[in-house]
């Protein structure tokens, strides 16, 4: 059976340091008062990293760790240092946390970002920079498992793994797991249930996202980018959107799936109402789930 957590994506938080992000005080309590039990991280250096302190923010507030991610440029072999140096960190205060899951994601570059969910005109890797890519996720993947966590690819819009010929590349080409974001996938123009289908064996992690259709059809008609596409509120509540609930959890029971799945509403910092959105996701989850 799936269990559910929250992540502090859900305020805005994709950078540690961006200067609009809610206290992580605020959303910590604000994911107590969810009453879900069990959170993502958020990104490195957004929470204390000091172990003992961690997990007394967490136990204070009755929350378990799942896990974390690195949202990072794996595409540039020129941050691969900074890039091992951050995940050995959101490494340690996982474990430290005692979460199993690190999420491994490509950040969307000045090139890819504009072509974000618009395969046609997106232009790939070259073979080269594709390699050094996926020497660049080995790597970082060595570092979960020193840890003993298990390191999962995010396929995400606007970075360089994130249509369906890329993803069959990455698996092909690579044993590793998948976090398969609904909203992502829908948004690059993949079927969510039928890529759960098509990969179940090796799904690690899951996140589920709504995305309206409205605003992907501007995507395309005015070629707005990943960022744009956020800031016009691309991403909603659970059920609000073109993602078939219902059928993504029907595909998680007959893929067996045990692990978490993350509610996430990708947003800017700073805006909106987060618990609220939050609560109506979980409801809309309990509804479907019911039925």
């Amino acid at each position: 059976m799936t269990r559910i957590a929250i992540s502090p994506v859900t305020w805005g938080v994709d950078f540690a340091d961006a200067p609009n992000n809610p206290p992580w005080e605020k959303v910590l309590d604000e994911i107590e008062q969810s009453g879900v039990g069990a959170l993502e991280l958020g990104p490195v250096g957004y929470l204390p990293e000091e172990p003992e302190r961690l997990r007394d923010i967490l136990s204070s507030r009755s929350l378990t760790s799942v896990g974390s991610f690195i949202f990072d440029d794996l595409h540039d072999p020129s941050q691969a240092d900074r890039i091992l140096t951050l995940a050995e960190r959101a490494s340690l205060a996982i474990a430290a946390s005692c979460g199993g899951v690190l999420v491994i994601i490509d950040r969307p570059d000045d090139v890819r970002v504009r072509t974000a969910g618009r395969s046609a005109v997106a232009p790939r890797l070259d073979d080269d920079r594709w390699r050094s890519m996926l020497d660049q996720i080995t790597r970082v993947s060595d570092v979960a498992h020193r840890h003993g966590l298990r390191p999962v690819v995010h396929p995400h819009a606007g970075g360089y793994i994130e249509f369906e010929d890329e993803v069959e590349r990455l698996v092909e080409d690579m044993d590793v797991d998948l976090c398969i974001d609904t909203g992502h996938f829908a948004y690059a123009r993949i079927d969510p249930v039928a890529a759960i289908e098509r990969y179940a064996g090796r799904i690690g992690h899951m996140h589920l996202k709504d995305i309206r259709p409205d605003v992907l059809a501007r995507v395309d008609a005015e070629g707005l980018s990943f960022w744009e596409a956020i800031e016009a509120g691309i991403f909603c509540p659970l059920g609000e959107g073109l993602v078939d609930l219902s059928a993504v959890l029907d595909a998680l029971d007959a893929a067996h799936f045990d692990g978490y799945a993350t509610i996430e509403q990708d947003r800017v910092p700073g805006t909106g109402e987060a618990l609220d959105d939050v609560r109506q996701s979980l409801a809309v989850l309990a509804h479907v789930s019911r039925g």
